[in-house]
């Protein structure tokens, strides 16, 4: 399938895609929710089993070392990011468990990850015997799909309903020959990069990194608990709530049809003058055009305010408009 028709499959039908290469962190042990709740920006001591939330790993100065999704397990909270996402996060992390009763178990290599996607993705799940999560955002439930054992997750990063497939390595080629003869779409990398970006959701090492602030990502509502107390690195995301706004922001951006995709680091100009970077880009079969995600300047980030960036060595300046905000629900 062309990477326009596996792009629709996903917004009209189901299709599904290999994501193993994310990194998962399983953490146990008595003290596990105190002790995240204690690093990252959310309020992960209220997590019920079975229910999930976005959260930023940040340092005693407030930047993001890691943008992670946290699940409560029956006997775990279970982190996930994107592929090298904890890189930075991990040694945070063992630095301070020393002074809980915690074990941090590195299950990257030992599970796969699939994601099913689409408005047909829950009745492809339930055809092949899986019990379905709760309706909240980011649910989990430990069940069966196509006799493999799997975590199965609800969650939506590519902007469409979509579930999320966590099953043993050894079980994992199974999992994988099920999906592929389901007459489910396949995903390339290509067609998930056009509708994870169109969705507005970043990705850690390209959109967020250790120089930015959790508030920049806009995430606020997802990520950022600012009644939970106190945490490594509150001081300074507390202190930017209090003055109002950070001064860039991550916004959505959407190039004219017919103009080139604006590649990552091309630098924004209004009136002549920078303010932003592309950090992520794609060409958009449904959009008829490129797509892409930037950090801008707080002041130029509002719906169809325009930016130019011009091609290494060409007089020529392309236009793009910051997008309407992507639809998200709010965490639990």
């Amino acid at each position: 399938m062309t990477t326009s028709e596996q792009y629709r499959a996903a917004r009209e039908r189901a299709a599904w895609i290999d994501r193993s290469d994310r990194a998962r962190l399983r953490v146990s042990g008595p003290d596990r929710a105190k002790f995240l709740h204690n690093l990252t920006t959310n309020d992960i001591k209220r997590l019920a089993v079975g229910r999930g939330c976005e959260a930023f790993v940040t340092s005693p100065q407030g930047k993001t070392l890691a943008f992670v999704v946290a699940h409560a397990l029956l006997d775990a909270v279970l982190l996930r990011a994107d592929p090298g996402g904890l890189g930075l996060a991990l040694p945070h992390l063992q630095k301070y468990g020393i002074f809980d009763d915690v074990r941090l178990d590195e299950v990257t290599s030992e599970t796969a990850e699939f994601h099913v996607l689409g408005p047909g993705a829950a009745a492809w799940l339930e055809g092949v015997g899986a019990t379905l999560p709760e309706s909240h955002d980011l649910a989990s439930i430990e069940t069966t799909a196509a006799g493999v054992g799997v975590l199965l997750l609800r969650e939506s990063p590519a902007g469409v309903p979509g579930f999320t497939l966590i099953a043993p390595e050894p079980d994992a080629p199974a999992l994988f020959e099920a999906l592929r003869g389901s007459g489910l779409a396949s995903l390339d990398g290509e067609a998930y990069e056009a509708l994870r970006i169109e969705a507005g959701t970043p990705a850690f090492g390209r959109d967020v990194n250790e120089k930015n602030l959790p508030q920049e990502m806009d995430r606020d509502a997802r990520a950022i608990s600012f009644v939970k107390g106190c945490y490594l690195g509150q001081e300074t995301v507390a202190r930017l709530d209090a003055l109002g706004h950070v001064n860039k922001i991550l916004r959505r951006l959407v190039s004219r049809p017919g103009d080139p995709v604006p590649p990552p680091g091309a630098t924004l100009e209004a009136d002549g003058k920078p303010v932003g970077t592309i950090t992520s880009s794609a060409a958009s079969p449904g959009r008829g055009a490129g797509v892409a995600l930037g950090i801008v300047r707080v002041s130029h980030s509002a719906p169809g305010a325009p930016a130019t960036w011009k091609r290494p060595g060409d007089t020529e300046a392309f236009i793009l408009a910051v997008d309407d905000p992507p639809l998200l629900p709010s965490r639990p």
